[in-house]
């Protein structure tokens, strides 16, 4: 923690000769030389908290690696996910289209304390990083070229095969998932890299355990846009067959298993139905069981107007009918909750995203009235920071109708945020932040090319602010690519709003996991493929 700590200070981290800034502009610290690659096959180590690009050189020692004694050092509490790297480093074949050596494999041993407690090696996750060809970069410490990012599961043997060439480092991301309750102390166990069968290297790791862990459930707030449509339109299936919804569950599952929720659960959104002036809401029982008692949702966001019920009023809106329909809506699905005890983790949405004219902020606070009025006490979000514009101060305020802001990372850096912070979270709001393409460097984005740095400073900055939680837009903004295992520019008009940049990765933190041997020749995966900075 305290180094993770050093390095967004921007620190020189004792007996490294690395600055944080050395390893954010490139990677790693370097480029490969001739001398480096005398070995037929090196391998080496280094922190999560760098992206090992395929020219960088070898290095002797990091944070986490000493060359002299073959070992990897890392810590990390029980219930932590404790990541590294290994990488193989082998000479590029000479010749104007060389083969790709192959046939290389890693495998994990137990960790065992000298106490006699052991780690088995099923909590050790090995991951093979596939190289993305980036043709324009994201911002000013972006760059072109192969990149590291989607983390493909290792089942079989792999070779230095990137994308369109063959590469001197192969960097694997290595997860140990340290059981809740395990006893402090040291553990140790190996990392063993064979190619073809034959031993290339031994490495040995050394796991610090600390005497505590951490909560089974996490109190962060996360809203993480996994779309159901977009999938379902990325894998040619209807978005309501029974297929889709079974898929969906498993990207759900996906962000529950990484202590992330959803943005919207589409799976709880409620049907409704209108008939005249009737509305009637109907929920499945089972699904919500699933999601509220065996995952412990934290918050469900659902929609103040839902694009059901908006198709089915034909009432001028804000109108007296209107807005009757809409409460009822709004009052059924406080009842539904608050009759099964989880009224507290309720929260309606706005219709109006980033309000930004004198109108957004009216309609804004007409739609709060109409939340505070059908309920009592459930929470009205808005995308927004509570400051008031002051360019625009015939605008209003949303303060007193908005009781959740979520806000935007440039009104971060505005002095008087943090009081206000404090006096609507006094009030009993919950603040969250998101990051978005016009988040622009030395701020913290999620661009492939971007610091690995960067996702670990977003909850650094959550703690800073004192605020409740997270929010980000899509992990799976796919409509917009052919596929994000070959072209990153997923959200291509990302430029407009980024001072002409190309946002590599923009909305796009997961992989498609059907389309995993096609680009690793690893087995594919039935569900989503994680990634360095998810």
């Amino acid at each position: 923690m305290w180094i993770k700590a050093l390095l967004i200070a921007g620190l020189c981290i004792p007996g490294s000769g690395l600055l944080f800034g050395q390893i954010a502009k490139s990677g790693a610290a370097g480029d490969q030389t001739k001398e480096t690659l005398a070995a037929p096959a090196s391998v080496w180590a280094a922190p999560a908290e760098q992206k090992i690009r395929p020219d960088d050189r070898i290095e002797q020692r990091n944070l986490v690696w000493s060359s002299k004694e073959k070992k990897v050092r890392i810590a990390g509490a029980g219930n932590e996910h404790v990541p590294f790297q290994v990488i193989i480093t082998t000479p590029i074949p000479p010749g104007r289209r060389p083969k790709a050596p192959e046939g290389f494999f890693i495998e994990a041993s137990d960790l065992s304390s000298p106490q006699g407690q052991t780690i088995s090696k099923d909590h050790i996750q090995l991951f093979l990083e596939h190289y993305i060809m980036l043709y324009a970069k994201s911002s000013p410490v972006g760059a072109t070229g192969y990149w590291p990012d989607a983390l493909a599961p290792i089942r079989k043997p792999f070779s230095m095969d990137a994308q369109y060439a063959v590469v001197a480092n192969r960097p694997l991301w290595i997860d140990i998932s340290v059981p809740a309750a395990t006893p402090a102390g040291i553990y140790r166990g190996t990392l063993r890299v064979t190619q073809n069968t034959k031993p290339v290297e031994t490495l040995t790791v050394e796991l610090e355990v600390y005497d505590f862990s951490l909560p089974e459930k996490t109190h962060l707030i996360t809203y993480m846009n996994v779309s159901k449509n977009w999938l379902a339109r990325f894998y040619h299936k209807d978005p309501d067959s029974p297929d889709m919804k079974e898929l969906t569950k498993k990207y759900y599952d996906f962000l529950y298993a990484n202590r992330m929720e959803p943005w919207f659960n589409d799976p709880l959104e409620p049907e409704v139905t209108v008939t005249g002036d009737k509305v009637q809401v109907k929920f499945d029982d089972a699904t919500y069981q699933y999601y509220m008692q065996t995952l412990q949702t934290n918050r469900v966001l659902l929609e103040t107007f839902p694009s059901g019920l908006a198709r089915q009023i034909k009432a001028t809106r804000f109108s007296n009918p209107f807005n009757q329909m809409v409460k009822s809506y709004l009052a059924q699905i406080e009842s539904y909750f608050a009759s099964h005890g989880w009224k507290d983790r309720l929260v309606f949405n706005s219709p109006i995203d980033e309000p930004n004219t004198k109108e957004d902020f009216e309609a804004t606070r007409e739609w709060a009235r109409l939340v505070h009025d059908a309920t009592d006490d459930v929470p009205f979000l808005s995308t927004k920071t509570p400051l008031p514009n002051e360019n625009n101060p015939d605008w209003g305020t949303l303060r007193g109708y908005v009781d959740n802001f979520s806000i935007h990372g440039n009104s971060m850096n505005d002095p008087r945020l943090m009081s206000v912070i404090a006096e609507e979270q006094a009030k009993g709001g919950e603040m969250t932040w998101y990051i978005s393409c016009d988040q622009g460097y030395p701020q913290p984005n999620y661009f492939i090319d971007a610091p690995a740095m960067d996702p670990v400073m977003v909850p650094w900055i959550t703690a800073r602010y004192n605020m409740d939680g997270i929010l980000y837009w899509a992990c799976n903004f796919w409509p917009e690519t052919p596929d994000p295992w070959l072209d990153a520019v997923t959200f291509i008009s990302g430029f407009v709003c980024s001072d002409g940049y190309v946002l590599n990765g923009e909305g796009s933190v997961l992989y498609p996991g059907d389309h995993t041997e096609r680009y690793t020749r690893q087995p594919n995966v039935d569900g989503p493929v994680s990634s360095i900075r998810f």
